[in-house]
């Protein structure tokens, strides 16, 4: 299981999100890390929130899709993918600090 930092945080972050194919390429970290996006998952009813407000409001505007809904989709889903490399970065900071 010993990977380097920067592969082991974005190992843990795709297994987060269910990015990976585990029955095609099985890792052993998956044993650990829970795919916070599979049914019944908070992540995967927020999800579902977000998606059903996107259809409303493309409803509402007459539009398949709107750029701007998909561009703030896009943007929030990518603050919250740096945040959560961050707080690997930090959690391992403060790890090695005493106590």
């Amino acid at each position: 299981m010993r990977k380097n930092d920067e592969e082991l945080k974005r190992l843990v972050f795709e297994l987060m999100n269910g990015l990976l194919d585990l029955e095609r390429y099985p890792v052993e970290e998956s044993q650990y890390v829970k795919n916070e996006f599979s049914v019944g998952a908070f992540c995967e009813e927020m999800y579902g929130k977000v998606y059903n407000a996107n259809r409303r409001l493309c409803e509402r505007l007459g539009v398949e899709e709107d750029g701007d809904i998909e561009s703030i989709i896009s943007n929030l889903m990518d603050i919250g993918e740096y945040l959560a490399l961050k707080m690997y970065d930090y959690g391992k900071l403060f790890s090695a600090l005493p106590v």
